[in-house]
């Protein structure tokens, strides 16, 4: 019977967090009264400390699993696992991070990431794994992982939100609706679809339901709480195949918190006034630590970590990052002869390869992130070299560095005075103006900038419209106009002293204009829509073409060989069908030519459409095929055995 409770408790009981920092969203605690317990009673006081004496060399705190479920506990009580280390020796983290590689298993994965993020840290690049990403594929369209246990989408939906990931994503509402397909009629759950409820998951499906958006009020939430309830015993606590236990009392007192319930109200209090917080104590132990059952103590470390979080009233997930929404950008990249790319893109983290296959992880939006986003929107390649001085921009769309030039960028016009990978960018509000636009340019260092202003973005046709051209100044942080610049629209004009040119256009149509001027940075371009934009006729067109030439002659056989099979003299083999087809331009006369290495047998007993292939020939038309019939016939006095060997050549030519 052990045997049989730890197997159902423990495919249920995969993961928990909780992590009280600035960046991350917690739990709030319940209304001020006996619970929930704080750090500085000795229930949760005493219970840290026998976590802490457990402690080992490496780090661990009992093996791997329960190391993470710890660091939850330690987070939820406010402090910082990366501090919980023995003397000068790797901390709980450290040692989840150098241990990273073991985990296995959706649950396993789930499990990290609550455990990661209560750290602080992030579960996409933690100990070299990307735990997100693991967890993500294994969503199969309407649910995580195995579609016949419903626990992996429990703690799998917990950890997504915990990770991140938007709550109205297909994956959660995908999986939260499995969940909700698949609640039992008593409102309960189980580990498996179709099985028996149990509190362990019940208590995990209310706390993934609500820590998806679901109210604590809907009826699927209430039902589970009934079914829950209706366990309760006259201690306090909830059964469990027969009885109470630490494990089940801590979820099912997690998940009364999670609803935004008192688990010692009134309502949570069994005939004879037990809540299941009675029960819960009366597993735990002088030292401060709690057993499963009071005959068997089981995994004592995991037990307390459980039981640490139940007290005080931080349901799972105890920690979410809040997702980044990242900073959207305008960028341009300018190269030697053309605009490579210029459009929008959003930037929160990233992850740069250098040329050598080196990874780098900015946690914060950057300008080479941005740089990224680009490439990817746009489909052209960049390369970055890892250097002394930092990640260095070494190419884009194939374009490197040669003499004084190379890839250079401003934000807002300004040249920054740290690297692309340095510079983060920000959409704050005054005084710090948000960041705009960066420019990526292939140039020399002070060269300066373009810009291009017009006074008419939609012009009547035959209309004048004024196109301003100004270059940037770095010493002075002005700009002033560009005399002699060259603008482009329907045709080239050049600015004036004061940077303007005046352009008239007679017909309708949309123009892309920009400026260049020798020794400057190519301006942006603004789209002049003259008229209705459209062309009338008479006005030049572009027509595209394309054609695909075949050779004049050209075609296949099929089979590629021919196995006449057992023959003796005077046998004449079953035929064959040869299959020529012309894949050429030309209509083609096929004839034939036979050799072989075997005293003449193919030259002289070789036979096509039922005549000797030396008279052979048909005609197969362009677009066609042609059949023809190959036997073999052996001379009576032929003496050679075995296997004989020869070669039939076709020859095309023209058939006019």
């Amino acid at each position: 019977m052990i045997g049989k409770i730890i197997k159902s408790k423990f495919l249920s009981l995969l993961l928990a967090l909780s992590l009280l920092l600035p960046c991350l969203a917690t739990t709030p605690a319940m209304a001020a009264g006996p619970y929930p317990y704080s750090t500085g009673d000795s229930e949760v006081s005493d219970a840290l400390g026998y976590l802490r004496v457990q402690q080992g060399s490496d780090g661990s705190i009992g093996d791997f699993a329960t190391s993470a479920w710890a660091v939850m506990s330690i987070a939820a009580a406010g402090e910082d696992p990366n501090n919980w280390q023995v003397g000068s020796n790797p901390s709980i983290v450290d040692y989840l991070t150098t241990n990273a590689g073991s985990a296995s298993s959706i649950n396993d994965y789930s499990r990290m990431i609550l455990a990661i993020v209560a750290t602080s840290e992030d579960p996409s690049n933690f100990g070299g794994v990307d735990f997100l990403s693991l967890l993500q594929s294994a969503y199969d369209g309407s649910q995580i992982g195995d579609s016949s246990l419903l626990n992996d989408d429990f703690w799998g939906v917990m950890a997504l939100v915990a990770g991140g990931e938007d709550s109205t994503s297909a994956i959660i509402q995908d999986s939260i609706s499995f969940i909700l397909t698949n609640q039992n009629g008593d409102g309960g759950w189980s580990w498996g679809v179709g099985q028996d409820s149990d509190v362990d998951d019940t208590a995990a499906a209310i706390m993934a339901l609500i820590a998806s958006g679901q109210s604590p009020n809907s009826t699927p939430v209430t039902d589970a709480l009934a079914y829950i309830k209706s366990t309760q015993t006259d201690n306090g606590g909830f059964e469990s195949w027969g009885s109470t236990n630490s494990a089940t009392d801590s979820w099912g007192i997690d998940s009364i918190a999670a609803a935004g319930e008192d688990p010692t109200s009134a309502g949570w209090q069994s005939g004879l006034g037990n809540d299941p917080v009675d029960d819960l104590l009366t597993f735990q132990n002088a030292d401060g630590s709690f057993n499963w059952t009071q005959a068997t103590p089981s995994n004592i470390a995991l037990m307390t970590s459980y039981a640490i979080t139940a007290l005080l009233g931080v349901p799972y997930p105890v920690a979410v990052l809040q997702p980044q929404q990242g900073v959207t950008v305008d960028i341009r990249i300018e190269g030697q002869s053309s605009t490579v790319w210029s459009g929008t893109v959003t930037v929160d983290d990233s992850t740069i390869i250098d040329d050598q296959g080196g990874q780098h992880n900015f946690a914060e939006p950057t300008a080479l992130g941005a740089l990224d986003e680009a490439s990817q929107l746009g489909g052209f390649p960049y390369a970055v070299q890892d250097t002394a001085y930092g990640l260095y921009i070494y190419s884009i769309n194939g374009e490197e560095p040669a003499g004084m030039a190379g890839w250079m960028y401003r934000v807002d016009y300004v040249s920054p005075m740290v690297g692309a990978a340095d510079f983060i960018l920000d959409q704050t509000t005054p005084p710090s103006p948000p960041h705009q636009e960066i420019l990526f340019t292939y140039s020399e260092w002070g060269q300066a900038p373009l810009k291009v202003e017009v006074d008419n973005a939609n012009p009547g046709v035959g209309d004048i419209f004024t196109v301003t051209v100004t270059e940037y100044d770095d010493d002075t942080s002005t700009w002033s106009p560009t005399a002699s610049a060259t603008v482009h629209a329907d045709q080239d004009y050049t600015t004036s002293q004061d940077g303007t040119a005046a352009i008239t256009i007679n017909s309708n149509m949309t123009v892309e204009v920009y400026a260049q001027k020798d020794g400057y940075i190519r301006s942006n371009h603004v789209t002049v829509v003259v008229g209705d934009g459209s062309a009338q006729p008479g006005d030049e067109k572009d027509l595209s073409m394309k054609a695909h030439i075949i050779p004049a002659i050209s075609f296949s056989i099929s089979p590629c060989n021919i196995n006449f099979g057992d023959l003796g003299p005077r046998d004449t083999s079953d035929p064959v069908t040869v299959t020529l087809t012309n894949e050429g331009a030309w209509n083609l006369s096929i004839t034939t030519t036979v050799t072989d290495t075997a005293q003449d047998l193919y030259v002289e007993g070789l036979e096509l459409d039922n005549v000797k292939w030396d008279i052979f020939s048909t005609t197969v038309m362009r677009d066609d095929t042609a059949n023809c019939i190959a036997t073999l016939t052996v001379p009576e006095d032929y003496t050679l055995t075995g296997r004989q060997d020869g070669t039939l050549i076709f020859w095309a030519t023209d058939a006019g």
